[in-house]
């Protein structure tokens, strides 16, 4: 399987920051990966694209907020989305 898998979104939950990522160690996450036919230890080193769920643009429209990154093992946090430098972005709904 690539490990560039952007074209496929993730549910993440941007509330769950931990150092500097987003867990992925979340309901949404984890069953969205095993849809795939991977465990979070088969996604480390796999690119996606992350899905936050319903929020605002900046101009108040409704958008999903998202950002492309890559899962890692933290020592400290666990399993984590890190996104690329690029960082969040909003998709209109």
């Amino acid at each position: 399987m690539s490990t560039h898998r952007e074209d496929v979104e993730i549910c993440i939950d941007l509330n769950a920051g931990r150092g500097e990522g987003y867990s992925v160690e979340i309901r949404g996450a984890v069953e969205d990966l095993r849809n795939l036919g991977l465990t979070l230890d088969q996604a480390v080193g796999m690119r996606f694209t992350f899905n936050g769920g319903a929020d605002s643009n900046e101009a108040g429209e409704p958008a999903d907020i998202m950002f492309k990154g890559e899962i890692v093992k933290d020592e400290r946090w666990g399993y984590l989305a890190i996104p690329y430098e690029v960082g969040i972005f909003w998709r209109a709904t």
